[in-house]
């Protein structure tokens, strides 16, 4: 009876310790960044799995937690279950890179369970020149100066949108009229051409240059870089993803339009 009960007693712990090995993560940066230096500020997403019924309170935890000594995760930026599978939970969010000195895994507990992250193929490199003193700030945002920042960016659009449209064009293109010309007539080849994935997601990388030659910011570009990033790390794209992509893109396509 006893061997029997020795028996039983040892199969539940190698089942629990099977299991507890079922839980697997990974560790992505966005845009397939593979090379970062110290001071850089990256978006990266976590996924997990297969967790049902997540509590994402204690994936929240994780917020101002120092990942392979190296990573600061300063914000989270999404948290939620996989939109392709309900066992995934996924994070999103801006990792402050603090040292070269990264160790290859990261280890964290949900409930009773010790999940192992890896850094992947990540390559930190050191900052030349720095001195003995030098250290990076937390460069997290308090959502009270991010609220500041929301409103004296209303309150500016809301003075230009009282001028009119044509004025604020000309005012623009007198500034540097060769360079400005030139770039929106690149964008405007780049944005009536796309039709792939691999030009949706260049446009994408480039949000911050084109969006900055634009006259006006519509709400569509601003939609079309959402839906864009709900499929950007997708590993391949169906019908339904292109489509969607393109039909979002297709409202902004003419946006350098003369």
């Amino acid at each position: 009876m006893k061997v029997l009960s020795a028996l039983i007693i040892c199969i539940a712990m190698m089942m629990s310790s099977a299991f507890a090995q079922t839980i697997q993560s990974e560790f992505i940066p966005s845009q397939n960044t593979t090379q970062v230096k110290e001071g850089d500020l990256i978006e990266a997403t976590i996924r997990v799995w297969p967790i049902e019924n997540a509590d994402l309170t204690q994936f929240k935890k994780l917020e101002k937690t120092l990942f392979f000594n190296a990573l600061y995760l300063a914000q989270i930026t999404s948290l939620g279950v996989s939109q392709n599978n309900a066992d995934v939970v996924e994070l999103k969010g801006l990792f402050i890179v603090k040292t070269a000195k990264a160790q290859p895994t990261f280890a964290f507990k949900y409930n009773d369970t010790l999940i192992e992250l890896k850094s992947g193929a990540l390559a930190i490199t050191e900052l030349q020149g720095k001195n003995s003193d030098f250290y990076i700030l937390d460069q997290s945002l308090n959502k009270s100066i991010i609220w500041m920042i929301i409103l004296g960016v209303l309150i500016v659009l809301l003075v230009l949108a009282v001028i009119k449209r044509k004025a604020i064009k000309e005012f623009l293109v007198g500034l540097k009229p060769d360079s400005i010309k030139k770039a929106r007539k690149k964008y405007d080849e780049i944005f009536r051409r796309a039709a792939k994935r691999e030009d949706f997601e260049a446009i994408y990388k480039d949000k911050e240059t084109w969006m900055g030659l634009l006259v006006e910011r519509a709400p569509a570009h601003f939609e079309f870089l959402k839906t864009l990033n709900q499929h950007q790390f997708k590993k391949e794209w169906g019908n339904a993803e292109i489509e969607e992509v393109k039909s979002s893109f297709d409202i902004i396509r003419r946006s350098f339009e003369k």
